[in-house]
């Protein structure tokens, strides 16, 4: 075959023969080169589509339209229903209008929308063409000279596919006919004669280029077709085996395919059921806060004690539907033998996790409550926080502060901790580090925090929890509320007057030349060299302002600076020295003024008070416009509390701090019945006040950014708002917020929810509409950065928890329990043991952990089992994931020294149970022990922690960097037992607590250790003698059948771990035979004979014993053993 088409004719006396530019353009139906379908559609008569492999096998029906027809190498192969027509049919009969292999191609105007491929057809229709078969209009074809040629030709390769068809099923045929590969061959012999370049081959591009087929791609699909797909389809046959070789090789293969099957499967259904019971038990849970978050109320748990959706699932049942694994025994105390609280990964009796899930670096502006989420999304999202280094060194710095908190509650004694935190916002650079820093004063204030008070001794010393009697007192009308409410205002506008005045100082300081400070440096000194400062800037009043003047003073601007400044007595003594004057200005204030200095509480007498408020309103109703002077009715409105149903000044500039000022300074504490309704204004009501100008002033798209959020912040501490304060600070600055609300749950200045709760929220309400904080999960979530870098830090924080133990009723009990929760979750989540519950010296010593040293400020007693619980959990936890020292560690700390025997045991079976010669294996070490932050005072570069300050005398217990001396830090698992052992041994607490079974096991398999160390240095008789002295195997039967038939019995009675290792034994006792009789055998001239072969065949016989010991426990050991012993008694 020389090319594709061999010959082009075209019908000149047709004036249609010529193609088109449009005739030969692609149709509708396309070409694909690789297709399956027929593309010959009914509605469009004169368009084909052709593929390369159109309808190989495919049963197709023929088209009517003759124009529409598609052809193929391999158009209808296997097409029952129409004869093949291409050119390795195998038809019986020709068709009208068939070509032979080399036959013309004419084409015809009625086909110019003919679409054509490089070899195929689509569907088997009554038009078959040949290989180069002709796609002319039939009735305008011209008969060829070498038409019977190619009628031979075609009949030729038609016996041969019909041969080859036949042999492809016949699977008895020896393969000696030709094969397609044979037929290839001869295509291209018969095919040859046309050049690549040629006019022929030219056209027939020409064609298929205009149909849009690139024969260059069609040969190339051709030549990737591979010739052996029609026999895919073909059932392997099994071999027949000729001779027991043959046999035997394709039986172990199948035994293996087999083994190897049955492993897969077993793995299959073992992950299922890991699957089934640990990672589903947390599914129910989930799929709760998931519906929770979406706000999807899940449905009740009936009555009738049926289960709902939601209920916890019962751990007879996956949830995934029914369990169907059996679960053998566990260990004693480990976690599926009923310990309460439920399982140990987070499905506790709280429903949630305390501590949440560990988060990365830079996420505590992450929130993981619900409202939190909210309120960023209120306020414009959150504020960009500082970069990762400055938080986490930020962080270091709190975690410091928390740690000498605790350390100074464990020893009784008095911690600043508002002037401490304070310090560590004041080192940094954030923007809102002022008003933060503002904040702490003021509330350093309001509980009268000292640094220089050391001791609680001291009268005037604040304690902890000294104010959570009174603060957390329900009732709106009690003694109580209104002690601490009249303590807010009072010393919360001290605050504010001291900052003023600090503020007037630093002024006067910054500005000399405006101030003209001079005269005795005293306060009114200094309030005048305010006064002239804001003067010369003429910004103290409004212009066109009239303010009164005696002599070069301001007079009511200075008496109004002394009340701002809160030197009420100054103000007092300047009025009484210019009593003259003032009697000439106003000839009652002198009165006004003295009685509202010399009344603690601030209030004037009813008839002072009466006659100041009508003045008051007289001068405001009756004087011209800017005819008073605006800082003498704020002295009155300030005195005498006048016209309370306006509570600002608006002539006068007044800051926000000025205003909060103002509101303190009116406000009463009073019982409502002695007080007229006009003359009610309380700390409830500047709290009103204050929130409705905060919507206003610092709601959602509020000008000031950071500045404004921290000053909105402090003016919220100011009136008392201490939990709307924390809301509103957590979500722009969550570690400032946590630590705030740390400062002030430590003084009882926080009301805190109850943790119990299903909400999801970060602010809550109590029944009678006063807000409360989740202060549990805040500290918990804030660990989740840290935790995992630093356990023993999140165990101070943790702690925090239980400053709430003394809240009334149930909720402090369960501040104590999701305390222990969080302490429990964060031993499992980090794993570290050692660290957090302690360890042991290798003389047996126990050295605390650092929960154990906070047991008082955890609210644990000495009695309780907490610590046992926990530490069985984690125990349970560290076996599961193959910590081997770590489940020791932990079952000794908790008591079960069996369990320590059978974790060692187990150990001690696997490291025998590696080959001789093949290394040995290593357990993953305890993780080293440090002491927290601090340093040693003696040696700054030895890091301690709070056990070494209690307890000097367990300062020897650590090395180098707080390097733990402890017994788990081995990595070999023979030296972890000896040691254990050795322990155990001594001390009769220690052994009466071990089940026999297991302690014989555990000494058993260390002389197995030692018997495998004598192997593998080639100590052969020492080996043996201890081989024998394990009475295992009968090596001392010297033939008598009884004896090593007990020998076989007594195998069922070993524990797992020694019969694991013994077809191991055996073969040590077997390379002990054998070298010790090479060895006799190779000194046959060293003095008795008769002694030698008598030992030559004592071991000969051993062997003999071995292997009828073997052959009574068929199937207990592997094949080498046998055939060692077979070569053993052969040689």
């Amino acid at each position: 075959m020389s090319s594709l088409f061999s010959t082009l004719n075209n019908n000149n006396n047709n004036p249609q023969s010529t193609p088109a530019a449009g005739a030969t353009s692609t149709p509708a139906g396309g070409i694909s080169l690789i297709s399956g379908g027929n593309f010959s559609q009914p509605q469009q008569q004169n368009n084909a589509g052709s593929t390369l492999f159109g309808s190989l096998g495919a049963t197709s029906q023929a088209q009517q339209n003759p124009a529409s027809t598609g052809t193929g190498l391999f158009g209808s192969l296997g097409a029952p229903s129409q004869p093949a027509g291409s050119g390795f049919g195998a038809t019986s009969q020709f068709q009208q209008n068939g070509r032979g292999l080399n036959g013309a191609l004419t084409n015809n105007a009625n086909q110019a929308g003919l679409n054509t491929s490089g070899l195929g057809g689509l569907g088997a229709q009554p038009l078959r063409q040949g290989l180069n078969g002709d796609l002319g209009n039939p009735q305008q074809q011209q008969p060829l000279s070498d038409q019977p040629q190619n009628g031979q030709n075609r009949a030729y390769f038609d016996s041969i596919l019909e041969k080859g068809r036949k042999r492809a099923h016949d699977d008895n045929s020896l393969g000696l006919q030709l094969g397609l590969g044979d037929l290839r061959r001869q295509m291209k012999r018969f095919g040859g004669g046309a050049q690549e370049g040629s006019p022929d081959v030219v056209a027939a591009h020409y064609l298929l280029a205009a149909s849009g087929v690139d024969p260059g791609a069609a040969i190339k699909d051709l030549n990737s077709f591979n010739p052996q797909v029609s026999r895919l389809d073909q059932t392997h046959q099994e071999t027949v085996d000729t001779d027991v070789e043959t046999y035997l090789a394709n039986l172990q293969t199948q035994t293996t395919l087999s083994m190897i099957s049955d492993g897969f499967a077993r793995s299959v259904r073992d992950f299922d059921n890991f699957l089934e019971d640990h990672v589903s038990m947390e599914w129910d849970a989930q799929r709760k806060r998931i519906y929770q978050h979406f706000g999807i109320k899940p449905k009740e748990e009936p009555v009738n004690g049926a289960r709902a959706n939601f209920a916890s699932t019962p751990e007879s049942h996956g949830t995934f539907g029914r369990s169907r694994r059996t679960k053998g025994a566990p260990l004693v105390g480990s976690r599926t033998s009923g310990v309460p609280g439920g399982s140990v990964l987070r499905r506790t009796n709280m429903q949630k996790s305390v501590i949440g899930s560990i988060g990365p670096i830079g996420s505590t502006n992450q929130t993981l409550f619900a409202d939190v989420e909210k309120n960023i999304e209120k306020n414009g999202g959150a504020v960009a926080g500082p970069s990762d280094a400055f938080q986490r060194e930020k962080q270091n710095r709190f975690i410091e502060k928390v740690q000498s908190l605790n350390l100074a509650r464990l020893k009784k004694q008095k911690y600043p901790i508002l002037h401490e935190f304070k310090s560590v916002v004041r080192q940094g650079s954030e923007q809102h580090a002022t008003d933060v820093i503002s904040a702490y004063e003021a509330l350093a204030e309001i509980v009268q925090e000292s640094t220089e008070l050391e001791s609680f001794s001291d009268r005037n010393s604040v304690k902890e929890r000294q104010f959570a009697d009174a603060y957390l007192d329900d009732a709106p009308n009690s003694a109580k509320s209104r002690q601490i409410s009249k303590l807010i205002l009072e010393r919360s506008a001290r605050y504010l007057e001291k900052a003023f005045y600090k503020e007037v100082e630093t002024l006067v300081a910054k500005n000399p030349q405006e101030a003209k400070l001079g005269g005795i440096p005293n306060v009114i000194s200094h309030l005048k060299a305010y006064i002239r400062l804001r003067i010369s800037r003429k910004d103290l009043a409004p212009d066109n302002t009239d303010l009164q003047m005696l002599g070069t003073d301001y007079v009511w601007a200075l008496v109004y600076y002394l009340l701002r400044s809160g030197y009420v007595q100054e103000a007092v003594d300047y009025v009484t020295e210019n009593s003259v004057a003032f009697r000439a200005i106003d000839r009652n204030f002198s009165a006004y003024i003295n009685d509202y200095n010399a009344r603690g509480d601030r209030r004037l007498r009813r008839e002072l008070q009466d006659r100041m408020s009508s003045e008051y309103n007289q001068r405001l109703r009756i004087a011209p416009e800017n005819s008073i002077d605006p800082f003498r009715m704020a002295c009155y409105k300030i005195i005498g509390r006048c016209d309370l149903g306006t509570r600002t000044m608006p002539v006068l500039s007044m800051t926000p701090l000025d205003f909060m000022w103002l509101q303190l300074v009116l406000a009463r504490e009073i019982i409502r019945v002695d007080e007229m309704a006009t003359d009610s204004y309380t700390l409830s009501n500047v709290q009103t006040t204050v929130k409705e100008a905060g919507e206003k002033s610092f709601g959602k798209g509020a000008q000031g950014g950071l500045r404004f959020h921290s000053l909105w912040f402090l003016l919220q501490i100011l009136t008392g708002l201490f939990e709307d304060a924390i809301n509103y600070l957590y979500t722009f600055h969550s570690v400032d917020a946590v630590h705030f609300a740390i400062a002030l749950d430590y003084y009882g200045l926080l009301r805190v929810s109850d943790p119990t709760a299903l909400d999801n929220d970060f602010m809550t309400y109590t029944t009678r509409g006063l807000p409360q904080i989740s202060f549990g999960l805040m500290v918990g979530y804030y660990t989740r950065v840290f935790r995992a870098a630093n356990a023993g830090a999140a165990v101070d924080y943790l702690s925090l928890i239980c400053l709430n133990k003394d809240v009334p009723g149930n909720s402090g009990r369960n501040q104590v329990k999701v305390c222990h929760e969080a302490l429990r979750e964060l031993v499992l989540e980090t794993k570290e043991f050692a660290l957090l519950l302690g360890d042991i010296r290798g003389d047996g010593q126990r050295i605390n952990g650092v929960i154990e040293d906070r047991m008082e400020l955890v609210g644990l007693a000495d009695t309780d089992d907490f610590m046992r619980t926990v530490t069985i959990q984690a125990a349970s936890i560290a076996d599961d994931s193959g910590r081997t020292t770590d489940a020791v560690l932990l079952y000794h700390l908790a008591g079960e020294f069996d369990n320590v025997i059978v974790i060692i045991t187990r150990a001690l079976s696997e490291a025998i149970a590696i080959p001789v010669g093949q290394g040995h294996m290593k357990l993953q070490p305890l993780k080293p022990r440090t002491n927290g932050l601090e340093s040693d005072p003696r040696d700054p570069t030895r890091p301690y922690g709070i056990t070494d300050i209690l307890r000097p005398s367990t300062r020897d217990i650590t090395l180098g960097v707080g390097a733990s001396l402890s017994l788990m830090s081995l990595d070999d698992p023979v030296q972890l037992a000896a040691g254990m052992t050795l322990l155990y041994q001594g001390s009769n607490m220690y052994f009466q607590k071990i089940k026999d079974a297991n302690w014989a096991a555990c000494q058993l398999l260390l002389k197995m250790h030692e018997a495998k160390v004598r192997v593998e240095d080639q100590r052969w008789a020492d080996a043996m003698d201890i081989i024998i002295a394990l009475d295992i195997l009968p090596l001392t039967a010297k033939g008598n059948a009884s004896e090593i038939r007990s020998y076989a019995t007594k195998f069922a009675s070993l524990s797992q771990a020694v019969a694991t290792n013994i077809p191991n034994l055996v073969m040590w006792s077997i390379l002990c035979c054998n070298h010790q009789r090479a060895s006799l055998m190779a000194s046959k001239y060293g003095g008795n004979e008769g002694t030698r072969l008598m030992l030559i065949q004592e071991l000969r016989q051993k062997n003999m014993d071995l292997t009828t010991y073997t052959s009574q426990l068929r199937y207990r050991f592997p094949a080498h053993i046998h055939e060692a012993l077979a070569r053993a008694q052969s040689e």
